[in-house]
């Protein structure tokens, strides 16, 4: 536990170095696995997801992919025709994002007939993929050792639709800001405002309690 607490507290003060030296340092929006089924979420429905609008939405793998990218990046993925063996070749012949053998998080797994998007990558070098299934299971996860192992078909690799938000250190979003009547702060009051004797002078009835019935 000494050790957990020691290497936590070297790990802020690490960070609070970088951020005093270098205030644009740039840091990645930290990954949230799906490790559950989509329940109602806009980019998995016709809302905005292409194939559930024509009519071949999830469970299938090419719906589920499209929605898990859309939910990852925040916008329309650039693949958004073609069944699970053409995106493979959809994505190169247009150029549309880079791919290659390695696992990345949030990459897209290319099968001869199959995809899914990978969640996580383990020390072993095991794959964590999320997935559907034109006309099956609706939404399930597996941990592959051999990507190749996959029902007998070809894998073709990685699409790297995945592009991570990063945000440089003086690029923190703020909230607006707000108050309710148990809030015990307020803002200063303007500058022409009554001051204390000019309100004792107003001869206003109501803003003035001394000369309003009201008050007396």
């Amino acid at each position: 536990m000494g050790k957990l607490i020691k290497q936590s507290i070297i790990a802020i003060l690490s960070t609070f170095i970088i951020l005093s030296i270098f205030p644009t340092a740039v840091f990645a929006k930290e990954y949230e696995p799906r490790l559950e089924a989509p329940n109602g979420e806009p980019y998995y429905t016709s809302e905005l997801n292409v194939y559930s609008q024509t009519g071949y939405g999830m469970p299938n793998c090419v719906a589920y992919a499209y929605g898990r990218i859309y939910e990852l990046n925040g916008e329309a993925p650039l693949i958004d025709r073609g069944n699970a063996g053409e995106w493979w070749s959809i994505n190169i012949n247009n150029g549309y994002y880079d791919y290659g053998q390695e696992p990345q998080l949030g990459a897209i797994a290319c099968w001869s007939g199959h995809v899914a998007v990978v969640e996580g990558i383990n020390d072993d070098g095991s794959v964590l993929i999320s997935e559907s299934h034109w006309g099956g299971t609706y939404f399930d996860t597996k941990t592959f050792d051999n990507m190749s192992s996959h029902w007998g078909q070809a894998f073709y690799g990685y699409i790297y639709a995945y592009q991570p938000k990063e945000l440089t250190a003086n690029e923190t979003e703020e909230a607006p800001i707000t108050f309710s009547m148990d809030d015990s702060y307020y803002y200063p009051q303007e500058n022409d405002c009554f001051t204390a004797l000019e309100f004792a002078n107003n001869n206003n009835s109501i803003m003035n309690p001394t000369t309003n019935a009201l008050f007396s």
